[in-house]
């Protein structure tokens, strides 16, 4: 019997104040305060990249465009947060013009060196079934799609060399 008294009482209790309690939430911007803590986590945790994706043309080529991405920091060097964001691929922004990547799903980044003006970029063996889908020329298109990338990032990277598990990739 005490029991249910302890309840009634506590249900009265937090009835009572509970109008009293969400003013005071919404009059001191509490939410607010959240949601700007929350979001200035978030912006140091990412950063914004410029990722170069494809669009397929009929004739088995593509054009190329460069969509602005929100990707992941991964303590490493930009050229490797931005090659890890492009292996994540397009965004919807992206997607909504019909950019796509060439570069095969589940390929990942095992290393990347940057040495006067070449960037070594080392990738796993799943980057080999890149554009398949898209024909013969669908790898080549895949390449060019880090090489433009590390481009807009760099306009002094003059070479980019594509190692599959650290053996360079020949087309």
């Amino acid at each position: 019997m005490a029991f249910v008294i302890w309840l009634v009482y506590a249900a009265v209790i937090i009835g009572s104040s509970l109008p009293k309690i969400l003013t005071a939430i919404r009059e001191l911007g509490i939410r607010e305060t959240i949601a700007s803590a929350k979001e200035s986590r978030v912006a140091a945790e990412t950063r914004y990249a410029r990722l170069c994706f494809a669009i397929p043309k009929a004739d088995g080529s593509a054009s190329f465009v460069v969509c602005t991405q929100r990707i992941n920091k991964t303590g490493a060097s930009e050229y490797h947060d931005v090659i890890e964001g492009l292996l994540a691929g397009p965004q919807s922004e992206a997607l909504s013009i019909g950019a796509i990547s060439y570069i095969a799903e589940g390929s990942t980044l095992i290393g990347l060196t940057v040495s006067e003006g070449t960037v070594f970029v080392n990738l796993s063996e799943n980057f080999k079934d890149s554009g398949s889908t898209w024909g013969s020329g669908g790898l080549e298109i895949a390449c060019r799609q880090i090489t433009k990338t590390l481009q807009t990032l760099d306009s002094k990277i003059s070479k980019t060399v594509i190692m599959i598990d650290g053996d360079v990739l020949s087309l």
